[in-house]
């Protein structure tokens, strides 16, 4: 399977999401030239500070994942002691997506763990689309990080 290589910012016009491939326009404004579009309106200006790319991951609910989603995905492990006693832990973890070296991660991320009642922040966490989903963005609430993390 090939790389999709997209991105989607918010329009300058009229707030809307614009969805195809970043341009740059002569006067060094960030556009999307949209390519899922029926009309061939050009490209659309968008606000630099809400371009994010297409990360090529989707959701439990098959939606695409973009850089400044937020997600929360749901783990569990088996935990075994130096004495070979087992037990299940399980959680959530929750934050904005970012594209890193190592991979696509939720940066920073809450993770809650549900059997004991632990939380902690942390940087980087890698994601796995089929067990998260989008429950926001970033640039809808520039307040909504700060309300995960302090949750």
């Amino acid at each position: 399977m090939a790389r999709v290589i997209k991105f989607r910012g918010r329009s300058i016009a009229d707030d809307s999401w614009v969805f195809g491939d970043l341009v740059h326009t002569s006067d060094n404004k960030a556009a999307i030239w949209p390519i899922e579009s029926e009309s061939q309106i050009g490209i659309v200006e968008v606000y630099p500070e809400t371009v994010g790319q297409y990360t090529n991951l989707l959701d439990k609910f098959k939606n695409e994942i973009y850089e400044g989603d937020i997600v929360r995905q749901e783990w569990e492990t088996t935990i075994t002691d130096d004495y070979e006693d087992a037990w299940d832990a399980s959680g959530t973890q929750t934050g904005p997506v970012v594209i890193r070296t190592q991979g696509v991660c939720i940066s920073p991320c809450v993770t809650e763990n549900h059997t004991n009642g632990d939380k902690t922040i942390t940087k980087n966490k890698r994601i796995s689309g089929y067990r998260c989903e989008i429950i926001g963005n970033k640039h809808d609430d520039l307040k909504s990080i700060e309300k995960i993390c302090d949750s």
